[in-house]
C-alpha cells in the first residue's frame, strides 16, 4: 500500500486532487478538516475541550460552536493556536493511524491523507510521499474570500498564520500547481501518479 499525503496553504484545492485520485486511482481518501470538523460538533470530544478552555463565549445561541469566532482566536493568537494544536493534534493522528489501519486490512493500493498542517504537526513519517498543491497567491486570497466568506484582510491573516507555502514546497517530494485549466491539472496529477503507483 502507498501511503500519499496531500498537503499545502490554506484553499489551494487538496480536495480536488484527492477527488481526482479517487475517480481515477481508487484512492481511499481521509480529509483531516472532516475529521476535526465531526470532533467539533456538540458533545464531541474537541468539542467539549475547546469550551472547558474558551467558555460559552464561543458557542452559538443554539450551543453550537460558532466557528467563526473560534477562527478569529486561531488566526490572531498564536499561543490560542498553539493550545488548540496540542489538543486536536494527537487526536486527528489517531484517526489517522485507524484510516491507514482499515486501508491496510483492505489491501487498498492508495491510501490518501489530505493534512493542511502535515509538517506542522510532524506526521511527514506516515507517508512514503508527499505532495504539496498550492496555487499563485492571488488567487488564493479570492478563493479563500469566497469560500469563507472573508474580508481580504481576515483571509490574509489566514494565510500568515500558516507555514508559508515556500517552506512547504521545499519540504515535499513534489509540487502540484491547481491553477490553470482542470486538463493542465489533471495531467500532473495523473503524471505523478503514474510514477508513484507500481
Amino acid at each position: 500500500m502507498i501511503i500519499l499525503g496531500l498537503t499545502g496553504s490554506i484553499a489551494s484545492g487538496k480536495s480536488s486532487v484527492a477527488r481526482t485520485l479517487h475517480k481515477f486511482f481508487h484512492a481511499h481518501t481521509l480529509d483531516i478538516d472532516d475529521i476535526t470538523h465531526n470532533l467539533l460538533e456538540p458533545n464531541n470530544i474537541l468539542y467539549n475541550l475547546y469550551l472547558r478552555h474558551f467558555g460559552h463565549s464561543i458557542l452559538n445561541d443554539d450551543l453550537t460552536l460558532n466557528r467563526r469566532a473560534v477562527a478569529d482566536i486561531i488566526f490572531n493568537n498564536k499561543s490560542e493556536r498553539l493550545w488548540i494544536n496540542s489538543v486536536a493534534h494527537p487526536i486527528l493522528l489517531n484517526r489517522a493511524r485507524d484510516f491507514l489501519i482499515d486501508c491496510h486490512a483492505a489491501q487498498i493500493p492508495l491510501a490518501v491523507i489530505e493534512c493542511p498542517l502535515l509538517f506542522d504537526a510532524g506526521w511527514q513519517h506516515l507517508f512514503d510521499q508527499i505532495w504539496c498543491i498550492y496555487v499563485p497567491y492571488h488567487l488564493q486570497i479570492q478563493r479563500l474570500m469566497a469560500r469563507d466568506n472573508l474580508t481580504y484582510q481576515q483571509a490574509i491573516s489566514r494565510i500568515r498564520a500558516q507555514m508559508h507555502v515556500n517552506r512547504i514546497k521545499k519540504k515535499a517530494h513534489l509540487n502540484i500547481k491547481n491553477s490553470g485549466s482542470y486538463k493542465f491539472v489533471r495531467a500532473q496529477i495523473f503524471n505523478a501518479a503514474r510514477r508513484l503507483l507500481p
